[in-house]
C-alpha cells in the first residue's frame, strides 16, 4: 500500500512542477499541449522544476516499472493549465500587486474561476428483505 502512495504522490509532483513551466509557455503563446511541452522543455532544461520533474519521473522506475508515458503527464500537466487558466491569470494579477498571498487569499482570488464542486449525494440504499 505504501508503495503505491508514494507513485501517486510521485506523479503529483511531477505534474506541480511541471505546471509552471507549462504556465510560462502558455502566457507565450504556445496553446497546443505538444507546444507547450516543447517550449516549457527547450527554456527549462537543466533548470529548477523542469529537471526536478524529470529527475522525479526517472527515479520513478524503481517504485514503478509501468510507469505513465511521460508524454501522457505532459499532456496532462498541460490540460489542467489550460482549463484553469483564467483561475492562473487572476492568481497572477494579485501577486504582482501584493508579491505574496496567503492561502486562504489565493482560495479567495481563483474560487470564481474553479468549475462548482458537485453536491455529494448519499449513497444508494437497497430494500432490505422483511
Amino acid at each position: 500500500m505504501d508503495r503505491h502512495f508514494q507513485r501517486d504522490e510521485a506523479i503529483q509532483v511531477i505534474v506541480a512542477c511541471l505546471a509552471g513551466p507549462f504556465a510560462e509557455s502558455a502566457f507565450e503563446g504556445y496553446l497546443d499541449p505538444r507546444d507547450m511541452a516543447m517550449n516549457a522543455s527547450d527554456g527549462n532544461e537543466g533548470s529548477s522544476d523542469y529537471a526536478d520533474a524529470k529527475r522525479i519521473y526517472g527515479e520513478l522506475r524503481f517504485l514503478m516499472p509501468r510507469r505513465p508515458r511521460w508524454r501522457r503527464i505532459e499532456d496532462r500537466t498541460a490540460r489542467l493549465v489550460l482549463d484553469h487558466w483564467s483561475a492562473i491569470e487572476a492568481l497572477a494579477a494579485h501577486l504582482l500587486v501584493k508579491h505574496d498571498l496567503q492561502f486562504d487569499e489565493a482560495l479567495t482570488i481563483v474560487a470564481p474561476h474553479l468549475p462548482p464542486m458537485p453536491a455529494a449525494t448519499p449513497p444508494e440504499r437497497h430494500p432490505q428483505p422483511a
